[in-house]
């Protein structure tokens, strides 16, 4: 699947079915979310969080909901079919839709997770009390701050970001006051800024690698799992993303300064959150070709003398912040292997470290055989890589991961990988509705194991959807182009040499 330019012409009626489509995708997250499960709800009911705590109409308010995230989806299908067709400005157009289509999930109450209630806390923690947040003494219950003291959820145990996230997410304290509701609220719009952000930077780069900035752009920021989770439900990781897809642009340059640039932009990203860790190894087998090889046996060995370190109880682990990189979570297929061998805690640490040792291997496989001849080649496998970790080997995955890839893989002009990322995040709604009403789909559904079968869905339209990408009809003109080739060292040292024949 690429997303590449793919005609000069430009269509009027695309930008009209463009703002009808950010129009219904606003207004139904406004009025068929927002309004419904919102922030004027009592503190306790808003700290504990999940939409289905407020819409408690057992079956029916499942079926509506359920409807609601149908036609967000239809509405997100056909922003990108006319982000395609291309029509004049419309990467300010993707911009303004997604600024528009977050501001309508600011009044929203926490529907997911209670994490930005204890992210909102320990930004206090971090500037006004001046503690670590990810240590037990910064916990909330460690704390006695108007916003700490309203945390249900996690309130004995620290927060696992890292203190750039801290840093960043205080801009609002100045603003909020000391109210509970203000200062999650001000953590719901950094959300949101993050995300539009993620969304611009990647469109940029889209730009510059000859593809449809717009459209690339609009996978991330107009998606509706993105638009649930950042300004919705608070989630801080698309900061992290940001600083990744901004160190990502400069990596893949020639210039050594640009490359130290991207490097720096690259350990902002880890000092919000660890995850592009996992894929910077790619970053050295593009700079070092001739070393790749080597360079992958050279991480592997790195990498499974860390683990050893976790396992013997090294580091953050010992800390408790370790938090979903150390878990099994009920919405992930390493649930089922724990369910099927009824596993202790030692259980689960083993179906981690296994999952972490499977994605060393695939790592290592991208390394070594992944081209890496054009810039976008590195775009694609660092989307393919945090895919698959997401997909295949975190036990701890959450549906707000999913932006941990999803720029890079809207980056990576792969049809498949485009497709079953964006199908992977709108999946994601399938287990977050069967969490949110599970107890209903067991008792008026006779689904036993909700949970399992929304996962096993998720998977399982996950890969077809790639599938299809990868073997379908080429029914949005996705294809591959020769015009992005490498503008680095082996492809400047090919033409000198052709050049000199």
């Amino acid at each position: 699947m690429s997303v590449r330019r793919t005609s000069d012409a430009l269509s009027p009626r695309a930008a009209l079915i463009f703002a009808g489509a950010v129009g219904v995708l606003s207004v139904a997250l406004f009025f068929g979310i927002a309004t419904r499960v919102s922030l004027a709800e009592d503190n306790a009911t808003v700290a504990l969080a999940g939409i289905s705590r407020v819409l408690t109409g057992g079956m029916n308010h499942f079926l509506d909901v359920t409807f609601i995230v149908f036609v967000l989806c239809l509405a997100y299908c056909t922003a990108l079919w006319a982000l395609h067709k291309r029509f004049r400005h419309d990467f300010a157009a993707v911009i303004v839709g997604t600024i528009l289509a977050g501001m309508s999930m600011l009044p929203a109450m926490p529907l997911t997770s209670p994490d930005a209630v204890h992210l909102a806390a320990d930004v206090r923690t971090f500037w006004i009390h001046h503690k670590w947040p990810a240590d037990f003494s910064g916990a909330p219950n460690q704390v006695d701050d108007p916003v700490a003291n309203e945390v249900r959820t996690f309130r004995t145990t620290p927060s696992g970001y890292g203190p750039l996230a801290y840093a960043i997410g205080g801009a609002p304290i100045p603003f909020v006051g000391d109210g509970f509701k203000a200062n999650l609220l001000g953590q719901k719009v950094m959300g949101g800024i993050f995300l539009t952000l993620t969304a611009a930077a990647a469109g940029l780069l889209a730009k510059r690698l000859g593809q449809n900035g717009a459209l690339v752009a609009g996978i991330v920021g107009l998606n509706p799992m993105m638009i649930w989770q950042y300004p919705g439900d608070g989630h801080n990781d698309a900061m992290m993303a940001f600083f990744g897809v901004v160190g990502l642009g400069l990596v893949m340059e020639t210039s050594w300064k640009l490359r130290g640039l991207g490097v720096a932009a690259w350990t902002a990203s880890v000092l919000c959150k660890f995850a592009l860790v996992l894929a910077s190894p790619i970053v050295a087998a593009y700079w070092w070709p001739k070393w790749r090889t080597a360079l992958a046996f050279i991480t592997a060995a790195a990498a499974a003398g860390v683990l050893m370190l976790v396992i013997i109880g090294w580091g953050p682990i010992t800390t408790g912040a370790v938090g979903a990189a150390g878990a099994v979570i009920e919405s992930c297929p390493g649930h089922w292997v724990e369910s099927a061998f009824n596993t202790c805690r030692t259980g689960r640490d083993r179906i981690v470290v296994a999952s972490y040792i499977l994605y060393l291997f695939i790592l290592g496989l991208i390394m070594m055989y992944h081209p890496l001849e054009s810039k976008t080649d590195l775009a694609a496998a660092v989307g393919l890589a945090m895919t698959l970790f997401l997909y295949a080997c975190s036990p701890g995955y959450h549906p707000w991961y999913i932006v941990w890839c999803l720029p890079f893989a809207a980056l990576s002009d792969r049809r498949w990988l485009i497709t079953g990322a964006t199908a992977f995040a709108l999946g994601a709604f399938l287990p977050v509705l069967a969490l949110n009403w599970q107890i209903t789909l067991r008792e008026e559904a006779s689904i036993p194991s909700p949970v399992d079968v929304a996962t096993a869905l998720m998977w399982l339209s996950t890969a077809l959807a790639a599938w299809i990408g990868w073997r379908g009809r080429n029914w949005l003109n996705f294809s591959s182009s020769p015009s992005n080739q490498r503008q680095g060292p082996r492809f400047a040292a090919r033409q000198r040499k052709r050049a000199r024949a």
